[in-house]
């Protein structure tokens, strides 16, 4: 199997490669076409332009012109008449007073097909040396009809000569490139491929159940964002075996101690006080209390795991609140009594929300029914309804003990109880608040909670009217 960063490496020399090729095929193949088509565009062009001075009648500037032109340009260049005769010559001639290296049978050609109005571009090969020019026929027109032929003969052998240069300049050019091109797609395809060997490395470890491990890259690319997001995995991962666990131990805790009550008392029962009534009946309440308890904490544990999995869906109506909190309340009248602790309404309207009134009621039990579990015989569970514009709050507040500032973070978790270490007579399952948290944020509303340690605590949230 081909690595990443050989194939990276690769790529980037092919690419190389067809560039330095791309380079040397259109410099020097096409290179001497390519600009003897451009030469003879614009001594083409410039040529139109003085021929137009001797149509306006300007003949002095028209010399003037032409001189420069072929001074500067290396040209050899002769005007003539419609007979063939010549009447004026610029640049160097030869003995015979034509131009240079002229090929009379091609300089008649040309002649001929300018006199007809065409341009005409012949080129040419000189017999003994081998020099190669361009013989460029062009027709000068005096307005109404064409009064002679300009003849231009332009040396090509500048054109051989770059071509020679730029031959020499790739060879070294390519050299280099290839050299350079080397040793930056060796570090660019290490530089690529570390990050992602390192990645890979991280996330087979965290495969294998150590979720401690963490990429180091701090690039901030593309990699690095994924080096990032691999971080947060491992630590979610961490958080959610860290959760495991305390759900194992926490479900063995809360199943081991209803069912060792019950079967410590059934056997009492049968061993001890089946004859006695009074006993007896005891024992038998305390083993219904026990598997109510149990059948409490596996209702909560399936509420949870169903709310958690989204395998619900709210059944969102307009209802109002006032009824529900007041039908929660009722619920808990005869625990009241029994434990001391007043239950108290305050706030009242009509105003309607819109929501689950069924899992918002659950929402409202679990809450006070919490309060219940924190707060010590005389206290207070105040239940206050806020009607605002355009939501309705609810809080529940206790005169109990407090959580601690440092475990409000965590009293949405699972089986989380920040008075587990202290011996309270709280009897709830661990999961009350949790289910809290997932049927509001079912909801999309705003919630929290206020507490201060041996003062109380106060439990909100807000539903759209």
């Amino acid at each position: 199997m081909k690595s990443i960063a050989l194939k990276l490496w690769a790529g980037m020399m092919v690419l190389v490669l067809i560039v330095l090729l791309l380079l040397w095929f259109f410099q020097i193949v096409f290179l001497e076409n390519f600009y003897t088509r451009m030469r003879i565009s614009e001594i083409k062009k410039e040529s139109m332009s003085i021929i137009g001075l001797l149509s306006n009648g300007n003949k002095s500037e028209f010399e003037d012109r032409l001189n420069a032109f072929a001074f500067n340009n290396n040209l050899s260049v002769e005007l003539l008449n419609s007979g063939g005769k010549n009447i004026y010559t610029a640049g160097p001639v030869g003995s015979s007073g034509h131009l240079p290296m002229m090929n009379n049978r091609a300089r008649a050609e040309a002649f001929h097909e300018a006199l007809v109005g065409k341009q005409v571009a012949i080129p040419l090969t000189h017999p003994r040396f081998g020099n190669k020019f361009m013989l460029i026929g062009l027709p000068v027109k005096i307005p109404g009809e064409i009064s002679g032929v300009l003849i231009i003969n332009m040396p090509l052998a500048p054109v051989e000569d770059t071509a020679s240069i730029l031959k020499w300049q790739l060879f070294y050019i390519t050299i280099i490139l290839l050299a350079a091109a080397l040793l930056i797609s060796y570090l660019i395809s290490r530089s690529f491929t570390r990050p992602i060997l390192e990645i890979k490395q991280v996330s087979e470890t965290l495969a294998s159940g150590d979720f401690s491990a963490r990429i180091k890259s701090k690039k901030q690319d593309e990699i690095g964002k994924l080096a990032e997001t691999i971080n947060y995995l491992g630590q979610r991962l961490s958080k959610i075996e860290q959760l495991r666990k305390d759900l194992i131990a926490n479900v063995s805790h809360e199943l081991r101690t209803p069912l060792s009550l019950i079967k410590g008392y059934a056997e009492t029962i049968r061993d001890v006080t089946g004859n006695s009534p009074e006993k007896r009946e005891k024992h038998i309440a305390i083993i219904i209390e026990e598997t109510e308890r149990l059948s409490r904490i596996v209702d909560d544990i399936l509420n949870l795991s169903q709310l958690q999995a989204g395998y619900f869906e709210l059944n969102i109506s307009r209802f109002p609140i006032k009824e529900t909190i007041d039908n929660v309340v009722k619920r808990f009248h005869l625990l009241s009594a029994n434990t001391g602790v007043q239950i108290v309404r305050q706030g009242a309207g009509a105003a309607q929300v819109e929501a689950d009134e069924a899992r918002i009621g659950q929402v409202l039990f679990n809450l006070i029914n919490n309060g219940f579990n924190h707060t010590p015989e005389g206290g207070t569970i105040t239940v206050k309804m806020i009607d605002s514009p355009n939501y309705v709050r609810i809080e529940v507040s206790d005169t109990g003990s407090g959580i601690p500032e440092e475990d409000l973070p965590q009293i949405w978790d699972r089986f989380y109880k920040s008075d587990k270490a202290r011996g309270k007579r709280a009897m709830g399952t661990g999961l009350g608040l949790a289910i809290v948290k997932s049927v509001l944020e079912a909801h999309q509303a705003v919630y929290g909670v206020e507490s201060k340690k041996d003062v109380g605590t106060t439990f909100w949230f807000e539903l759209k009217k």
